[in-house]
């Protein structure tokens, strides 16, 4: 019997063509942000867009004009300095881009000029100014019948309450959250609470349990029914379904206090300083400065090629998420911001590549500089250390991502 020859199966390398497809899927992620990320590219695709949006178009600027009723002059300079500092939390607390206060004398009256600037929606930037949200625990007045059909209003002025010792510093935090009302539906509340050690704030409820009294904000009142169920929750019905607003009415009822009223007196637009520039030309030169400075690093021969590599990759990958991800998300950015962060990660990347030894305390240093300024800066410095935290987020994954890919290719290619 003729027999067959032997056919001599090699072994399949299994671990090599898993390495090569995921070079491949990888190269093929880095150059879809890519492409993404580069200006003009919105235009590719008729269906899908990935415009930059910038703020150009939606900023604003207006001038306000407070007149302030300070009846005890010996303390004027105390109340200013508490209304603009508050005003100014306020503003800053909600992201207002740019704020300036100053206060001036005239007959005898003392003013407030607010000028701000942003790109915030502008009738929540009127109400945090126009509102000086004072914040009163009353009781209800037992000369005044709340149950007259003639004067159904009557619950709800201030004129017809009197009241207590409680103001808003008498509690460490008032927190807004939803719980369910009277109709079983959930809605907004205002959960007041006060100190571990204040128990005033306890001798009251406890005195008005099962009764109804009120929280009056700048005179309008809003009646609160005090349960007769323990522990004994002081729960505001917040007249708002809307997220944007209750958010609004947390930052108006969680910054200090304004202890003495004011009059909005005047607004007016104003021209804005427009310091925003064409985002196609700013890219494009922060593109062509990144490559020239790559090219001069690769023809002094001062740093090792695989570093030079892994620091430019690394580079790429992280400007090119970090746009694709403002472009598909259509986050409205300051063009002048994008671009100093960028310049930023480039020299933050190129430093932490080609030193290795210190890469962990420079990146844990500068987040935690970027974390502070972003809990206790104001206006473009916020929203700057807000992304570069981010942006450091990002460096960090792509180095890993970038030393591995040069390794792949470099096993794959056997150079």
């Amino acid at each position: 019997m003729k027999r067959f020859p032997k056919i001599k199966i090699k072994k399949i390398n299994f671990k090599y063509i898993l390495n090569y497809l995921f070079v491949i899927l990888l190269t093929s992620f880095i150059l879809v942000t890519i492409l993404i990320s580069l200006p003009l590219t919105e235009r590719v695709s008729s269906q899908v867009t990935y415009d930059l949006k910038t703020k150009s178009e939606l900023y604003w600027a207006k001038d306000y004009t407070l007149q302030l009723d300070i009846w005890d002059r010996t303390d004027k300079e105390k109340i200013l300095d508490r209304t603009t500092s508050t005003l100014y939390q306020r503003l800053s607390k909600y992201g207002v881009e740019k704020v300036d206060m100053y206060t001036f004398t005239q007959n005898e009256m003392e003013y407030i000029d607010i000028h701000v600037q942003s790109s915030l929606p502008q009738e929540y930037v009127d109400e945090l100014i126009r509102s000086p949200f004072i914040v009163k625990v009353v009781t209800r007045d037992p000369e005044v019948d709340f149950e007259d059909p003639e004067n159904p209003y009557a619950i709800y002025l201030g004129e017809n309450y009197l009241d207590t010792q409680f103001t808003r510093d008498s509690f460490r935090n008032i927190y807004i959250t939803k719980l369910k009302n009277s109709a079983k539906q959930y809605s907004y509340f205002a959960l007041f609470k006060t100190w571990p050690w204040n128990s005033q704030w306890k001798t009251f409820l406890e005195e008005y349990q099962g009764q109804e009294v009120g929280v009056s904000v700048d005179g309008f009142v809003t009646p609160v029914q005090i349960p007769t169920t323990k522990p004994i929750v002081f729960a505001a019905p917040i007249s708002t379904e809307k997220k944007e607003e209750a958010k609004l009415i947390n930052l108006l009822y969680n910054t200090r206090g304004i202890s003495e009223p004011y009059t909005l007196i005047d607004q007016q637009q104003i021209p804005i300083e427009n310091i925003e520039g064409d985002y196609i030309k700013i890219l494009e030169g922060v593109l062509l400065a990144t490559i020239v400075i790559y090219a001069y690093l690769f023809l002094i021969e001062k740093t090792p090629k695989k570093i030079l590599m892994v620091s430019a990759l690394s580079t790429v990958i992280t400007i090119s998420l970090w746009v694709t991800y403002l472009k598909i998300m259509s986050i409205p950015t300051d063009v002048f911001l994008l671009a100093i962060e960028i310049l930023s990660m480039i020299a933050i990347l190129r430093i932490t590549t080609e030193n290795s030894e210190s890469k962990i305390v420079v990146n844990v240093l500068l987040a935690l500089i970027a974390s502070l300024v972003a809990i206790l800066g104001t206006g473009f410095a916020k929203i700057f250390a807000s992304d570069l935290f981010v942006l450091l987020m990002l460096g960090i994954i792509s180095q890993q991502i970038a030393w591995f890919y040069t390794t792949k290719v470099k096993n794959i290619l056997k150079i």
